[in-house]
């Protein structure tokens, strides 16, 4: 290989991702009724020494156990510091950090990374790599935002595809009010006899996460029989508020 060669491929793998962006941002540019035509990073905004402060309810219910234990803590995700991959891809560095109230000190317990594609965010947490949006941000679409991981059937995340709602509307998190947001749905099975599975997130225009809720119950049976009306025997729920975040 030449070292001309050489520099047109090195030029082209840097260079392809920025073509790729200005192509979906033109795309967002052209309004229509299903597609948000602004930048697409706004609902997921990342820029170094950015944070965001979120309360935390824990609802676990456990069989045989009469009452659910509740826990309740507070969590602050701050970007640390950004680098890019062999395709000049931008890898975000996040730290998570946790206090029981607003009293207590932070204490560090993980950090984890968000690479910035021009169609889509991949996190990178817990082992895990998760897609929480694809762009352009379009109504109609829907994704497998569990692609890169290989779930087991009894998952409660198996099966379900995430999908737009609410895009560009205003939303009010019990603690502040947003002007403009967007709902990703991630899994809805409500009206199930034996199971209760519902997850989604709300985005701002600007802040990013506002909201994420998490809701995944096993209804009581003895004996194969349901007992009561959707009594829960075992799961969990729970909430992640935001109460705080930088202003870019």
């Amino acid at each position: 290989m030449t070292i001309y060669s050489h520099w047109l491929k090195t030029i082209n793998t840097k260079i392809l991702p920025i073509v790729l962006l200005l192509i979906i941002n033109t795309l967002q540019s052209c309004h229509n009724d299903k597609t948000e035509p602004i930048n697409p990073y706004n609902y997921y905004p990342l820029k170094i020494g950015q944070f965001s402060i979120y309360e935390i309810t824990e609802v676990v219910y456990s069989a045989g156990q009469k009452d659910p234990v509740i826990s309740n803590w507070q969590e602050k995700d701050e970007i640390n510091s950004v680098s890019t991959n062999s395709v000049g891809i931008p890898i975000y560095l996040i730290s998570t950090s946790r206090r029981n109230n607003s009293n207590s000190y932070w204490q560090k317990v993980k950090q984890y990374n968000l690479d910035q594609y021009p169609d889509k965010i991949i996190q990178n947490i817990d082992n895990e790599s998760i897609v929480p949006m694809i762009f352009p941000i379009d109504k109609s679409l829907n994704w497998n935002g569990y692609m890169y991981l290989n779930l087991n059937t009894t998952d409660n995340r198996y099966g379900y595809n995430f999908k737009y709602e609410n895009v560009g509307e205003s939303f009010d998190t019990g603690l502040s009010n947003f002007e403009k947001t967007l709902k990703v749905v991630e899994r809805v099975d409500t009206s199930g006899l034996t199971k209760y599975n519902f997850a989604s997130k709300h985005y701002a225009n600007g802040v990013g996460l506002i909201l994420d809720q998490q809701a995944d119950f096993d209804y009581l049976q003895i004996n194969g029989e349901l007992s009561g009306y959707k009594v829960i025997s075992s799961g969990k729920r729970r909430i992640k508020r935001l109460v705080e975040y930088s202003k870019n």
